[in-house]
């Protein structure tokens, strides 16, 4: 059954505005009786309150079970990171000690580099002076050792056994043979280079022998430098000075310049004592000690040795 429409009639009393609350619980004044609420809007003020608090309890539910959650998350968070800080904390307590340890050890290797560049230095310095004086003396060995063979000269070629019981006698007799001295010349002594006795295939050993006067022995070494060729019992021999064996290496190695020069007319050269290579072209001289600077001979047109003033040959 519809209810009537009941005309409110104005009230001088104001309508309450937006600061000041309208009572809720005052029914607005009719001109006529009060009617009784439909059914049917009560059922749906109902569904719609028991909606309102089955919100209100799914609402909570779902509150209650973010905050537990919430909560376990919270809980296992601050375990994981009070577990960490833990570890952490070691880790970095073991790196300062690690690291306070290798500051100590860095300090002592600077300390030790120092010190021992101290030492290199002062090494460095003493080494040079030592490879100085061990130059000096080893120069000073070898002009000894030269002074002391100055008399002696050797003889390559002469048949093995060939001297006999008596070597000077022998030596002195080939001398005089083999360059026409006037008379033997005076022997100190003489024998062969002491190495082991070859075989019969292999070359004789070297004659060393002493001259008791200079001047003879500048006489024999002209007369074979002269000569040439020198033959005994139908072996060519050699003769020449003695030198230390630092001495004699330096001064083959210029075998190869000096064979070169050899058939360069025009040309004159020594190699004098110890290893000097002394050339003479055109009126000019160069000399040179070290045949790996040596640069290679340059021929003209002509075959003849171009020198220039450098103090090289190039």
């Amino acid at each position: 059954m519809m209810s009537k429409k009941v005309k409110c009639r104005k009230t001088d009393q104001p309508e309450a505005g937006p600061d000041q609350p309208s009572d809720s619980s005052e029914s607005p004044i009719h001109t006529g009786r009060d009617e009784e609420p439909d059914p049917s809007n009560r059922a749906v003020l109902a569904a719609i309150t028991a909606l309102r608090d089955e919100v209100t309890r799914i609402k909570n539910d779902i509150c209650s079970s973010i905050d537990a959650r919430i909560q376990i998350i919270y809980t296992e968070l601050k375990e994981e990171l009070v577990t960490m800080k833990r570890e952490t904390q070691k880790s970095i307590t073991a790196l300062e000690e690690t690291t306070a340890s290798q500051g100590k050890t860095i300090t002592e290797i600077e300390k030790s580099a120092s010190f021992h560049s101290d030492e290199v230095t002062t090494l460095r310095r003493q080494v040079t002076r030592l490879n100085s004086e061990v130059e000096k003396l080893t120069g000073k060995c070898e002009d000894l050792e030269g002074r002391s063979r100055r008399h002696n000269i050797r003889i390559i070629g002469v048949p093995e056994g060939a001297e006999g019981p008596r070597p000077r006698d022998f030596i002195a007799g080939l001398l005089q043979d083999a360059l026409s001295l006037e008379d033997k010349p005076l022997i100190d002594r003489a024998h062969r280079t002491l190495r082991k006795k070859p075989d019969p295939h292999e070359p004789p050993r070297p004659f060393v022998l002493r001259l008791h006067y200079f001047h003879v022995l500048e006489d024999i070494l002209r007369r074979a430098s002269v000569a040439k060729q020198l033959h005994y019992g139908g072996k060519r021999i050699q003769i020449f000075p003695d030198y230390p064996p630092a001495v004699a290496k330096r001064r083959v190695l210029f075998n190869r310049s000096r064979e070169l020069l050899r058939n360069i007319p025009g040309v004159r050269y020594g190699l004098l004592y110890p290893a000097r290579l002394l050339i003479t072209y055109d009126g000019k001289q160069t000399s040179f000690t070290d045949p790996q600077k040596q640069r290679k001979c340059r021929a003209t047109a002509r075959s003849r040795l171009v020198l220039f003033g450098t103090g090289q040959l190039r």
